[in-house]
């Protein structure tokens, strides 16, 4: 077996053992307060906001301000997330079919109808179709950089511009953005972020940052990790408040003097979703590594991407060419374009369970389980809550025009019978690196 695809976990050491032991003699593991509470959580939102606001591409400065939540899971934040922007029954949110089974829940949850979009060659949103696909009621945008690899935002986020200003002169609500970034934190990505205006110059912002909210996860797989985890982000402060008040118990906080821990003004329906002092004082030990861990990520990424490159092998679209941002969590190859569809799935497999027999962390992206549209059999089939929303609910009467059923994004899904994804490790010495290539060199002489 090679090295696991489990970036943070795999970089523990006595510093996270250390953060956890002084929490629980603290014997005080609640965010807000306890015998000794040395606010983890809070420093760790405090931390990756100046994280979040910065690139190495951009300049730092006093309008460039990001707001974190952290909350126990990511697929919490999303729904979380939602909520606060004004989801509900009679509102489509535009999703990419390629995402995590939690983005399509999240929206289900809200009583509202995902509106599926198709992909270019990034494998995420295509902002041709996104032009397409919005309507009247649509509410939200969903972004997904999926596998660590950064969609189109800086072209997404001009679209969405566009749309809200001619939506503000026909009365018609806001389109609010929500990146779903649960695979990539740190990476970053080109474009003026703001979906009514813009809210900061041209330049290269952390991925996040560009819509009204972004989201991201500390589960197991994810770049840093706690177990789980997630957080909510936003340059917009009031967006924020609102986000905390949810997050937590639904009450918002005043500037000063609060009566109470939760917050004095009475804002919503909160979803309990704080994150324990536990899992904010790993996170903060993995975040100081992060940089260090997608170094290495990258690095390999790029000598497998020679790699493939010498074989002739087409790999998936960049968003952005020039200093592309990406973490390279997973690298994504394509099998001829001559190929018919039956042949490319008999090959797509054929070639992923070859290199899975050799230890290879892989998906051929058709059978990537419930990250596929057509693979979420509850979607599929318009399975309901128990009220029987959101599809029984006659404010959504327009959903029998959705279809979730395979054919609903033709690109996407001649993409994903031609993709194989290749974990990147986060840690991987010279050894198993050559090891790793003359295998890959076997499977793809024999088989490709």
């Amino acid at each position: 077996m090679y090295p696991h695809e489990y970036p943070g976990a795999l970089w523990y050491d006595q510093e996270e053992v250390d953060a956890v032991s002084k929490v629980i003699s603290n014997k005080s593991p609640f965010r807000y307060y306890g015998v000794k509470c040395d606010k983890e959580v809070f420093n760790f939102e405090k931390e990756l906001g100046e994280y979040l606001s910065t690139s190495s591409l951009s300049n730092k400065n006093q309008h460039n301000k990001v707001y974190v939540t952290a909350v126990n899971s990511g697929t919490g934040a999303l729904e979380i997330a939602l909520d606060v922007l004004g989801v509900g029954s009679g509102d489509e949110v535009i999703v990419p079919g390629f995402m995590w089974i939690s983005s399509i829940s999240a929206i289900i949850r809200s009583r509202a109808i995902p509106v599926l979009v198709d992909s270019d060659q990034t494998l995420g949103v295509d902002p041709e179709d996104l032009k397409v696909k919005i309507s009247e009621r649509t509410k939200v945008i969903m972004v997904v950089p999926m596998l660590g690899g950064s969609s189109k935002i800086g072209e997404i986020m001009e679209v969405v511009r566009n749309v809200n200003n001619s939506r503000k002169k026909d009365n018609l609500s806001k389109i609010f953005v929500l990146e779903d970034c649960a695979q990539s934190l740190g990476a970053h990505a080109f474009g003026i972020p703001g979906s009514s205006q813009a809210s900061l110059p041209e330049g290269c912002y952390k991925l996040g940052t560009f819509g009204d909210i972004g989201t991201f996860s500390l589960q197991l797989n994810k770049d840093i990790t706690a177990g789980e985890g997630g957080m909510v982000v936003t340059r917009d402060k009031e967006l924020n408040d609102r986000v905390d008040a949810l997050h937590n118990a639904g009450y918002i906080k005043k500037e000063k003097n609060n009566i109470n821990w939760y917050g004095d003004i009475p804002y919503g329906w909160g979803h309990g979703r704080r994150m324990s002092e536990l899992q904010g004082a790993v996170a903060r030990v993995q975040l100081k590594k992060l940089d260090s861990i997608l170094d290495n990520i990258r690095k390999n990424h790029s000598f497998f991407e020679e790699f493939f490159k010498k074989q002739g092998i087409k790999l998936r679209k960049r968003a952005y060419q020039n200093n592309p941002g990406d973490t390279g969590y997973y690298l994504c190859f394509h099998l001829p374009e001559n190929l018919d569809d039956n042949t490319a799935i008999s090959k797509g497999r054929e070639i992923a369970k070859d290199l899975k027999d050799k230890g290879f962390n892989v998906w051929f992206l058709h059978d990537f389980e419930v990250h596929i549209y057509y693979n979420i059999e509850p979607l599929v089939k318009k399975f309901p809550m128990n009220d029987g929303s959101p599809w029984e609910d006659p404010k959504n009467s327009f959903h029998t025009q959705y279809k979730y059923d395979r054919g609903a994004l033709p690109n996407l899904d001649h993409l994903l019978i031609r993709t194989i994804g290749l974990n990147m490790p986060s840690k991987m010495s010279d050894n198993t690196r050559d090891n790793m290539m003359n295998d890959l060199l076997v499977t793809l002489k024999n088989l490709y």
